[in-house]
């Protein structure tokens, strides 16, 4: 199912979208999806960069660069 939802994520990102016919394969789908839920909620997570502290000095954004 992995490779699945996988496809579906790089379809989306291309702007398509695919459509299952097969009422077996949504189910499982359905239940993948259900159990993977947290991992995908992190997957889908913006992860900000740490590597470069910013110090806030007066409303002023400094890197120590």
């Amino acid at each position: 199912m992995h490779l699945y939802w996988r496809l579906i994520e790089e379809l989306k990102f291309m702007g398509e979208t695919i459509i299952f016919h097969d009422p077996s394969l949504l189910r499982y789908y359905k239940l993948w999806i259900d159990e993977h839920a947290d991992a995908i909620a992190l997957s889908n997570m913006d992860v900000k960069e740490t590597r470069i502290p910013i110090i806030d000095y007066r409303g002023a954004k400094i890197s120590l660069n």
